[in-house]
């Protein structure tokens, strides 16, 4: 059963529908009107049940209380529950997929607009909060209870379809913990499990800020040994340099291989006769002695061959990377030579959702559908649908206080103007106290002057002397 959100509330109180009338058999009962069924007593219960049931008074609208309590989507038909799992699905399959799943599942119908809306916001939110966490200090992060022994990384990028023909790069770093183990022939291989993924659609310096959210979920810092087996692409030195400037650093074997194909095409091309099988040699003498004769004979190529296109390319391309092709020295210390983790990660996580047939995605849904798409395969869902719901909540409180602060300030400004047009008037001062009365100039009954009389008073100032002659 579904819950409905209360938004109005009209004070109309529903009658129950009334059950069939039965005749009353009291002898004391007289019928009332035509209906032989009804009585005298229970024509005066339906007066009084009348009379309680009138219309209440309108009141305005509000907010349900328990719909935070239970953290109900707003302005859905669905229930917590529901919504969860409509978002789940539509994170693993295409939108209209996930509506016909819900229905076939729970029984609810749901429109393909409204799967890829209600998913879309979720990613948001998601995506929202991993963005603020990555710009958060270090210290605040909490520890690793347990610090990976051995952790690989690799980071690669792959296209995705957008809207009006566009196509947009991805990128994504992976980790694993390696391990060793042994094939079914009992020789000893290289296994990376526990593969976690972190991706999205922006240029490389954001990435790297980004993609310390899930570096601190996997302790990279606390890591004892770190190996990062990449294509040797310079945005990714400068990851490698920003977050694990310690990890050993490893060119993925399958691009060296594929510049070795490059380099002897271009070599053929500039006039060189080579041997058919060179690059099956060539690499397998890579991957077990290392990069030393290869650099030995590149350093020694002809300078009007090594000068040519194509051939230049490839020349500067080894002899830069010769320190991450020591094949022999990684293999021995117990470190994968190729990039597979991260390769099956721009398929399982980047491609098999947001690179189906006939998708073109906006470029603010990327992000979000990402997000998602990182918490399904990391298999953190649980954990992420939390986060979900403490942002939801959090932003409608927030539009709450929003749209109360003005209303609030109105009824302060309103009730300030109302204090001074209704104030007391400002009182009069107080008149100068009487000034004491002058005493009598006569004697009281006589004429005759008082001490107080002017002519008794004593001069100012005296007459000056007669002046000399």
């Amino acid at each position: 059963m579904q819950l409905k959100q209360v938004r109005n509330v009209t004070g109309v109180v529903p009658q129950p529908k009334s059950a069939p009338s039965v005749p009353c058999v009291a002898p004391h009962c007289k019928p009332v009107g035509n209906d032989p069924a009804v009585c005298k007593e229970q024509e005066d219960k339906r007066s009084r049940s009348a009379e309680r049931t009138e219309l209440a008074p309108r009141v305005g609208q509000g907010f349900f209380p328990l719909d935070e309590e239970l953290a109900l989507p707003r302005g859905r038909n669905l229930t917590s529950l529901q919504h969860e799992h409509l978002v789940h699905l539509s994170s693993w399959m295409p939108f209209a997929r996930a509506a016909e799943m819900m229905q076939r599942l729970l029984g609810v119908q749901v429109s393909e607009a409204s799967a890829r809306r209600q998913s879309e916001q979720a990613g948001a939110l998601a995506l929202a909060v991993q963005t603020v966490l990555a710009s958060e200090p270090f210290a605040s992060s909490p520890s690793v209870s347990k610090p990976t022994k051995r952790l690989a990384i690799s980071a690669d990028g792959a296209y995705v379809p957008l809207l009006k023909g566009q196509w947009a790069e991805v990128r994504t770093v992976a980790f694993g913990e390696v391990e060793p183990s042994t094939s079914p022939a009992g020789a000893q291989e290289v296994t990376v499990s526990h593969l976690s993924y972190f991706s999205r659609m922006c240029d490389a310096q954001t990435f790297a800020t980004l993609a310390d959210v899930e570096m601190r979920e996997r302790g990279v810092r606390q890591a004892q040994e770190i190996g990062a087996v990449t294509d040797g692409a310079e945005w990714l030195q400068g990851f490698l340099d920003l977050h694990c400037p310690q990890a050993l650093r490893i060119l993925d074997f399958p691009h060296a291989a594929e510049h070795l194909h490059l380099l002897i095409q271009a070599l053929q091309q500039a006039g060189l006769v080579l041997p058919d099988d060179l690059l099956e040699r060539a690499c397998h003498r890579l991957k077990h002695r290392g990069p030393r004769l290869l650099i030995w004979l590149l350093a020694r190529l002809p300078a009007q061959i090594a000068q040519q296109e194509g051939v230049r390319e490839q020349v500067g391309y080894f002899l830069k990377r010769e320190a991450l092709m020591q094949y022999p020295q990684f293999q021995a210390a117990g470190w994968p030579i190729g990039s597979g983790m991260v390769e099956s990660a721009n398929k399982v996580v980047v491609q098999a959702r947001l690179k189906g047939a006939g998708m073109h995605w906006e470029p603010s849904h990327v992000n979000p559908m990402l997000t998602l798409r990182n918490a399904v395969c990391n298999e953190r869902w649980d954990l992420c649908w939390q986060e979900i719901e403490r942002e939801q909540l959090r932003q409608r409180e927030q539009r709450r206080n929003e749209r109360a602060t003005p209303r609030l300030e109105q009824m302060v400004s309103s009730l300030m103007l109302s204090l001074l047009r209704f104030r007391s008037p400002t009182p009069k001062p107080l008149p100068p106290p009487p000034r004491p009365m002058a005493p009598a100039a006569t004697l009281p009954g006589s004429s005759r002057p008082s001490t107080h009389h002017p002519w008794k008073r004593v001069l100012a100032c005296r007459p000056k002397s007669i002046a000399k002659r």
